[in-house]
């Protein structure tokens, strides 16, 4: 294999909480050089400790900041503000997730970007965008609030019941992941023109764009929905959800009309081949119109198989799209995930080896992989100022000691002693 796909790309990552981090994170997974630039803030002192995995807050951290490098400094102080021009002016990517007055306020928005480095690339990462909710530049969006307003809550949801929020901050890493999407293409643009340039991302237009049927449909017709909520079932074709086993629950897509359908080979399955033909279950518009009986007889037959094992081998026989639904503890364990190397060993200084969700591209050439640990506050503080600006030591720690610059004491510790198990 060769180098990966970013090697030699310098990413400065200006970010916060969970969208911007995801966005370099990838990058930090396909061999950029991700700089994370961190303020000296509490609670921070050892990030990583055998007490904090288990912990609600313990986790996500590690999985947004693997491999990247940590820089802490006081933007508030002049000789740190100075410390991040000289980076920009040396960086191909400035990632950022804050409201626009907050990287005004360190003269960090594109125009003061772009003076200090006319082929820099920035992108931002906001709610609404640059303008603002409502022109209200400073009006507050996270993940649960971009779902309700992209549309995503709306199809979500038992039909006929309230809106749901789907868990696992899908809104952060959906809006991640096309911050990175987009970068990628700007640094290409870049390298077949030299110019650099600017990329406002909102979550809510994020969210609103992954959506391939209700909010087509919905603009196609001027302004009429035809995709209602959803539920364990689907509203335009049915059977398609999920469904109660024996053991626990398979989703199954089986739809169409006439003998060489999906849903007559179920039928086959089933040994109910008197439902293909039956008027209330000949179409995908029928079968809706009595789906509490469909789902009663597919959960019927589900449930008289030995176990669910045996459910899933008879409809992958017939050619039936179908799975089960698998929890996170069950995922882990599954072969198929570890024959495709969904997880990935990591050595943490203070955890010794834990395991990691890998990157889902498989690429032939420029493997893409989590390239260390998440780091600890301030812990590359010496080596990215002695690369990037050729301070010495000497000068570091006098900044340290004046307070333009952070270093915990885990991070001191990794530093001084790369291998505290040892």
């Amino acid at each position: 294999m060769g180098p990966a796909s970013l090697e030699g790309v310098k990413v400065l990552d200006f970010t916060a909480a969970f969208v911007g981090p995801f966005c370099s994170r990838i990058m930090a997974d396909m061999g950029a050089e991700v700089i994370k630039i961190e303020r000296p803030v509490d609670n921070q002192e050892d990030r990583f400790t055998p007490e904090s995995l288990p912990t609600r807050n313990g986790v996500p951290y590690l999985h947004l900041n693997g491999g990247k490098k940590s820089l802490c400094v006081d933007l508030k102080n002049p000789k740190g503000l100075e410390i991040l021009h000289s980076l920009v002016k040396q960086a191909d990517v400035f990632v950022e997730n804050f409201t626009p007055h907050v990287v005004r306020s360190y003269g960090l928005d594109y125009p003061s970007l772009r003076a200090l480095n006319p082929g820099i690339i920035m992108c931002s990462m906001t709610g609404y965008g640059q303008e603002g909710w409502a022109y209200n530049p400073e009006h507050v969006c996270t993940d649960p609030i971009a779902q309700a307003m992209s549309g995503l809550s709306w199809i979500t949801g038992e039909r006929g019941g309230a809106p749901y929020t789907i868990g696992g901050g899908i809104g952060d890493t959906i809006t991640g992941m096309a911050g990175a999407l987009a970068v990628g293409y700007a640094l290409f643009h870049r390298q077949r023109t030299g110019v650099g340039q600017y990329i406002d991302i909102s979550m809510i237009e994020s969210l609103l764009f992954v959506d391939s049927l209700g909010m087509p449909h919905t603009a196609a017709n001027g302004g009429v929905p035809f995709h209602y909520r959803n539920g364990k079932q689907n509203t335009y074709t049915f059977p398609m959800g999920v469904l109660k086993a024996r053991d626990g629950y398979i989703s199954i897509q089986a739809t169409g009309q006439g003998p060489q359908s999906a849903w007559a080979r179920l039928c086959a399955c089933m040994d109910r081949p008197d439902l293909i033909e039956d008027p209330r279950y000949l179409s995908d518009d029928d079968r809706l119109a009595h789906g509490d009986e469909v789902v009663a007889i597919v959960e019927g037959w589900l449930q008289s198989l030995p176990d669910d094992d045996a459910a899933l081998l008879v409809l992958a026989e017939a050619r039936i799209s179908s799975g089960p639904v698998l929890s996170q503890a069950q995922i882990y364990e599954h072969p198929h995930f570890r024959g495709r190397g969904a997880f990935q060993e990591v050595e943490y200084p203070e955890l010794g080896t834990i395991e990691v969700v890998s990157p889902p591209y498989k690429f032939s050439e420029t493997p893409a992989q989590v390239r260390g640990p998440a780091p600890q506050l301030g812990e590359h503080n010496y080596d990215v100022l002695a690369a990037n600006l050729s301070m010495s030591p000497e000068e570091v720690q006098a900044l340290t000691e004046q307070g333009v610059l952070y270093e915990s004491e885990a991070a001191r510790r990794r530093r001084l002693a790369p291998s505290l198990r040892e």
